[in-house]
């Protein structure tokens, strides 16, 4: 009787290499497979995605909607710009932001109902600005695309508050910047998300800057609105650009003191800018800018192409 060797059979390692092969080479299919099915099904979500946000961004009543919310952002802009030219002369202790604009709106005659139509406009401009981030129509570049999804989830959060406010639940801006500061900062991490937040808040505004300086904003619009109007806007979107440039500045000083109470929003932004040598004056000159930005959006409401 002889006893099989590596010569006969195969040694068992080979076997076992053999079959590690096989298994190897099936996943490899299986894997490929489903990531061809996951492509397919990918690609089928993303024109279907596609569609539904062409026909919404074309849909006219979400086209109205838009120019309503433009308007009302501008009006909303002009009454910020009011706010800080009494803060820089002095003359009461306004809140020159959104919060401090719909806190004045509230608080007039048929207040809530103006805040419930603000909210409404400014839903439906947020749902035009996502539509034509992913449809990219009109858009000549990326950073434009970039641009309407972030000015989309803007107008979430300035629809949220105009909500709030009109249930009578609204809170300042500067209380919830300092709230979402002290809640990052207690995460781990938390100085780090701060910063990267300080720096997003600053490229928004230094896109703003850009788009200024280069007219950039134009594309946003069907026909020239006039002279007037452009200048307007160079100056608008400056003085906004230097706005927000402010308010991520105070988000990194946060960051970096570890105290939340740096992080005061808007309307701590334009009240540092006062501290500043000259600072009545500059914080004068950025609030007639943000009142520009505001004929800039009431124009655009106009003007809005579609």
């Amino acid at each position: 009787m002889t006893t099989p060797t590596a010569s006969d059979d195969g040694s068992p390692v080979d076997a076992v290499l053999e079959a590690v092969g096989d298994v190897s080479d099936k996943a490899a299919e299986i894997a490929h497979d489903a990531g061809e099915k996951a492509m397919e099904t990918a690609g089928a979500f993303a024109e279907v995605t596609t569609h539904a946000a062409e026909a919404t961004e074309t849909h006219q009543a979400v086209s109205w909607g838009a120019r309503a919310g433009f308007f009302l952002d501008g009006v909303l802009h002009m009454a910020m710009a009011w706010a800080g030219l009494r803060i820089a002369w002095g003359s009461g202790g306004a809140t020159a932001d959104e919060s401090g604009a719909l806190t004045s709106i509230s608080a007039g005659l048929g207040g809530r109902a103006v805040l419930w139509i603000g909210f409404a406009g400014f839903f439906v401009v947020a749902l035009w600005n996502v539509s034509r981030a992913i449809t990219g129509r009109h858009c000549h570049n990326g950073f434009k695309r970039l641009e309407h999804a972030a000015d989309g989830l803007a107008y979430v959060t300035v629809a949220w508050s105009a909500a709030a406010f009109a249930v009578g639940a609204g809170q300042s801006s500067r209380q919830s910047t300092v709230s979402l500061t002290q809640t990052l900062l207690g995460m781990p991490g938390g100085r780090a998300l701060v910063v990267l937040t300080g720096l997003a808040v600053a490229g928004v505004g230094v896109f703003s800057i850009w788009s200024g300086w280069t007219r950039d904003f134009l594309v946003d619009l069907e026909r020239h609105p006039g002279r007037p109007v452009v200048v307007m806007g160079v100056i608008g979107f400056i003085a906004r650009g230097v706005a927000f440039a402010l308010v991520g500045f105070l988000f990194v000083s946060a960051a970096w003191t570890r105290h939340s109470q740096e992080a005061t929003g808007l309307d701590g932004a334009l009240r540092f800018l006062q501290e500043v040598p000259l600072g009545r004056y500059e914080l004068a000159v950025v609030s007639v800018g943000l009142g520009f930005f505001g004929v800039y959006l009431v124009a655009r409401a106009r003007h809005l192409r579609l």
